[in-house]
């Protein structure tokens, strides 16, 4: 080997070396400096998930695992990846596999449990990180899983319960909600959203976040922009025969700190956003075309509390 091919032998493996900080040497192949980090990442651990990548990349750069996540593992299940806040109130283990209907039947341990556990959505990255990811729960009466995430439809409780924690075995990071609405999932309808999306153009993300924050229920004063990381908490919803409540939260930039956010969210507004009504019932939410047996009949898997739409629309409900 010459000269000149020894030392751009060299250059490359050193850069492949410094693109994931801290990166301790390995066999392997070498990758040109302008390679993204994340890609090289991936091109190590294909066959993991999210989870797992972590895990073997904090054990290549020698940073211990977050304590209470890796006892959870221990203790819960393997699939545990996450520990979820919202609000200081709700708190949820979140699991991931490459399987988004076990978790609808099985609680966070791994048994039976019509309640389920909240879970990544299977198709979603949390390291590296897309630039969103979604979290689903059921919607249960008792308030089990995200059956409480029904208090977010008061701007009172929002005020006093704005910020959400997602601790994984690499920390804890904090997001705060820009966002909250029903989303109508059924892809027959006038008016149908699609909630699934993790990875975004720059024109895409803006029309996407611009259609939650036309159609939030509050006026919350926290801007999105492209290159914020999104992360969504998704429940069913009786609002359209097919809906999903959603609230739609930003990971804290550099330099925001905990206070500042959860000051500004303390400023929500009751925006007088309402849920569409120009679809017909088997798609939207045209309540005035129901009567009670409808209700009695609507195809969800589990209950939850319907408050909300008896106080939209009372004449629905025969007392």
């Amino acid at each position: 080997m010459g000269k000149h091919q020894k030392r751009k032998t060299l250059i490359l493996c050193a850069a492949a070396a410094t693109l994931l900080p801290g990166f301790y040497a390995f066999a392997g192949p070498c990758y040109y400096p302008e390679m993204n980090p994340d890609y090289v990442l991936k091109s190590e651990t294909g066959s993991l998930n999210s989870n797992e990548r972590l895990r073997w990349y904090l054990e290549q750069t020698g940073q211990e695992p977050d304590a209470e996540v890796s006892q959870a593992q221990l203790d819960v299940s393997a699939d545990c990846a996450a520990i979820l806040n919202v609000g200081g109130e709700i708190r949820e283990y979140v699991t991931q596999t490459d399987d988004n209907d076990f978790y609808l039947h099985h609680n966070a341990y791994g048994g039976e449990d019509v309640n389920g556990s909240a879970f990544f959505d299977s198709r979603c990255s949390f390291f590296p990180q897309d630039d969103q990811i979604i979290i689903h729960g059921h919607n249960m009466r008792g308030g089990a899983v995200f059956g409480r995430l029904n208090q977010y439809r008061d701007v009172a409780y929002l005020q006093n319960h704005p910020l959400i924690t997602l601790e994984t075995l690499s920390g804890t990071d904090y997001y705060v909600p820009y966002a909250i609405t029903d989303v109508n999932v059924d892809m027959g309808a006038e008016n149908y959203f699609l909630e699934i999306v993790w990875d975004f153009e720059p024109e895409a993300f803006a029309q996407y976040t611009g259609y939650l924050k036309e159609k939030s229920y509050f006026t919350i004063p926290v801007d999105v922009e492209y290159g914020d990381r999104l992360l969504t908490l998704s429940t069913c919803s009786y609002v359209y025969s097919d809906s999903r409540l959603v609230l739609c939260a930003r990971k804290l930039r550099k330099g925001e700190t905990p206070e500042e956010m959860a000051a500004l969210v303390g400023q929500s507004t009751v925006s007088g956003a309402r849920p569409d009504t120009i679809a017909p019932y088997t798609g939207g939410g045209d309540y005035e075309s129901l009567s009670g047996s409808d209700i009695d009949a609507l195809k969800y898997e589990t209950e939850q509390e319907i408050g909300y739409i008896r106080e939209s629309v009372p004449d629905l409900f025969e007392e």
